[in-house]
C-alpha cells in the first residue's frame, strides 16, 4: 500500500471533510467534523479559523486511520474549499486577527450599495467576470481594514496575510513555508484579472489592499505542487491540487468538456457550465469565473450561477422553526401529488443569481386557512428547485444531461421535481462525495498516479431522472413563483 493512495481535505460551510481513494479510484476512508457557526449580529456570519485548522488535522488523521493505513501511504494531497470566506492572520505569529468572514455574510451590503454604481462596476465586471456584492471576499477584506485596527497596521508592517481558506490551510499544513492559491480560489476575490490570472493593480489599490499580504496565484493541478506538508508523519506529501469546492465538484463529475453542466445541492445550490479555454461573456445575471487551471497552465473557464440556500432550508425549518424535528419528518410530509398554492422564496440573506438582491428578504405566501406542514414542505422542496431553474434559463446548456450531487441530490422527490422543472435529463453519481472525489482525483493526476484517461473512466453513474410533468402546469408555477420571488426584492430598501 506503500505510496499508493489520495487524500483530499474538504474544507465546507459546515464541517471538515477528508477522503481516502486508493489506486483505483474507490473511497476507502473518511472523516468528518463539524465546526461552530458563528452569528455575532444580523447579517455577520462566521467561523473560527484555529477551530477548522484544527479539525482539518484531525479529520486526515482520522481518513487515514479508517483506511486502515497510514501517513507514509498517502501519495498526493488535494484541498478544496468554501470558496469567498476571508481570513486575515499575522505573519510572524500565525495567529488571525479575527474571525473568517464566510461567503453566506451580507454585513457590506451598504458599502456594496455604495460603490455598485457607474464605472466601477463594468470595470469589476469586465476584469473579474463578477458582480460586485457581498459574496466576494474584496468587501470582506476592506471590512476588516476599517473595523480592525490590528490588521490595518499589519497590513503597513507587511506582517499580514490574507486569503480564503484554502490559503490559511496551506500555510499551515506545510509550516508556513508555502502561501499560495489557485485559479479557482483567486477567482472569487474580486481582485483576480480572469484572462491574465493574476491581482488587479487597479483594484488592489482601490479596495487598499497590498499584493504582498495576498498569496501567489498558480494553477489549481500542479506536479510541483502547493507545497509539502509539515505535519508529524505526513513529512514530504505533497499538495497537488488547491480547488474551490464547486470546482473541486465539476472536476469529480468529470465535466471536462465544453457545454458539460453540473449542479450540486449543499447549503445552497451552484450550477457551472464548463465553458472552455476562453473566458465567455454570458450574461451579466450569471458570473464568469475559472473552473480548473491545468498542469500546463491553461485554465479551462465556466459560467456560474449561485444560490444562498438549498439545504439550510430544512435545517431552519428544524432548528429555527421548530416545525418539524428531524429531515425525517419533513420527507414524511410530502406528496408529489398534493396540490398547494403556497410559494416559499428563501432570502433569508438576500438573493444571489439571477437577481444579485441583498436587500431582499424571505417570504411565504399564498398561505390559506387550508393551508398545512404539507404545504411548507411542498414549496421548500420546489424553492429548491425553481431557485436553480431561474438560473438555468439563462445558462440554456446545450445538452441534455445534466450531472447533479450535493446531499440535496440524494432526495429523490427533489431531484425528479427538478428534471421536470428544467425539462432535461439529471444524472445523480453513484459517488456521493463528488467535491471531495474531484479534489482527490486532480491530485493524483497532477502527481502522474492516473492518467486523463483513467480519471475519465473512474465515474460511476447512479440513478437517472426524466422530465414527467406536463409543460403548461409547470408554466404556470413559474409565473406564480416569478411573482412570489417580486415582493421579497429589495425589501430592506
Amino acid at each position: 500500500m506503500h505510496k499508493s493512495l489520495v487524500a483530499a481535505i474538504d474544507q465546507g460551510t459546515t464541517g471538515t471533510r477528508c477522503a481516502v481513494f486508493n489506486s483505483s479510484g474507490k473511497m476507502i476512508g473518511w472523516a468528518y467534523k463539524k465546526h461552530k457557526q458563528i452569528y455575532p449580529k444580523e447579517k455577520f456570519v462566521e467561523h473560527d479559523p484555529i477551530e477548522i485548522l484544527n479539525n482539518a488535522r484531525f479529520v486526515l488523521r482520522q481518513a487515514v486511520r479508517n483506511a486502515k493505513a497510514g501517513p507514509k501511504d498517502i501519495a498526493s494531497i488535494g484541498i478544496t474549499n468554501q470558496r469567498e470566506t476571508a481570513v486575515a492572520w499575522n505573519r510572524r505569529t500565525g495567529k488571525p486577527f479575527y474571525n473568517a468572514i464566510v461567503w453566506q455574510d451580507t454585513r457590506t451590503d451598504k458599502y456594496i450599495s455604495k460603490i455598485s454604481g457607474g464605472e466601477l462596476a463594468e470595470y469589476i465586471r469586465s476584469k473579474t467576470g463578477l458582480k460586485i456584492s457581498t459574496y466576494f471576499s474584496a468587501p470582506k477584506i476592506r471590512w476588516l481594514i476599517d473595523n480592525n485596527v490590528k490588521f490595518k497596521e499589519a497590513l503597513k508592517s507587511g506582517e499580514a496575510m490574507v486569503g480564503n481558506i484554502d490559503s490559511w490551510l496551506i500555510w499551515n499544513l506545510t509550516g508556513g513555508e508555502s502561501f499560495r492559491t489557485d485559479y479557482t480560489n483567486a477567482s472569487r476575490t474580486m481582485l483576480m484579472d480572469l484572462e491574465k490570472r493574476r491581482w488587479d493593480k487597479d483594484l488592489l489599490n482601490f479596495f487598499g489592499i497590498s499584493e504582498g499580504s495576498l498569496p501567489e496565484i498558480v494553477s489549481s493541478l500542479s506536479k510541483e505542487g502547493f507545497g509539502k506538508l509539515k505535519e508529524k508523519g505526513f513529512q514530504n506529501t505533497v499538495i497537488n491540487s488547491d480547488l474551490g469546492d464547486q470546482q473541486a465538484a465539476l472536476f469529480g463529475e468529470r465535466c471536462f468538456s465544453e457545454g458539460d453542466t453540473k449542479i450540486t445541492y449543499g447549503t445552497g445550490s451552484f450550477i457551472l457550465q464548463n465553458v472552455g479555454k476562453k473566458v465567455s461573456k454570458g450574461t451579466s445575471k450569471l458570473i464568469s469565473t475559472c473552473a480548473y487551471g491545468n498542469v500546463d497552465g491553461t485554465c479551462n473557464y465556466a459560467l456560474e450561477g449561485s444560490t444562498r440556500i438549498a439545504g439550510n432550508i430544512f435545517g431552519w425549518l428544524i432548528n429555527k422553526m421548530k416545525m418539524f424535528k428531524s429531515i425525517k419528518e419533513i420527507e414524511s410530509y410530502f406528496d408529489s401529488d398534493y396540490e398547494s398554492s403556497v410559494y416559499f422564496v428563501p432570502a433569508f440573506g438576500g438573493l444571489l443569481a439571477p437577481y444579485w438582491d441583498a436587500s431582499a428578504r424571505g417570504l411565504i405566501i399564498g398561505l390559506s386557512d387550508n393551508s398545512s406542514k404539507k404545504d411548507i414542505v411542498k414549496s421548500a422542496y420546489e424553492a429548491v428547485c425553481m431557485q436553480v431553474s431561474d438560473i438555468f434559463d439563462l445558462l440554456k446548456p446545450a445538452k441534455n444531461e445534466i450531472k447533479v450531487d450535493g446531499g440535496v441530490s440524494r432526495n429523490d422527490h427533489i431531484m425528479q421535481m427538478q428534471a421536470d422543472l428544467l425539462g432535461r435529463k439529471l444524472l445523480r453519481s453513484e459517488m456521493q462525495e463528488a467535491t471531495a472525489f474531484g479534489s482527490a482525483i486532480s491530485a493524483g493526476f497532477s502527481a502522474g498516479i492516473w492518467s486523463f484517461e483513467e480519471i475519465k473512466k473512474f465515474y460511476s453513474r447512479g440513478k437517472i431522472f426524466y422530465p414527467k410533468q406536463n409543460g403548461k402546469d409547470i408554466n404556470r408555477r413559474k409565473v406564480y413563483w416569478k411573482k412570489a420571488v417580486e415582493r421579497a426584492l429589495n425589501w430592506l430598501n
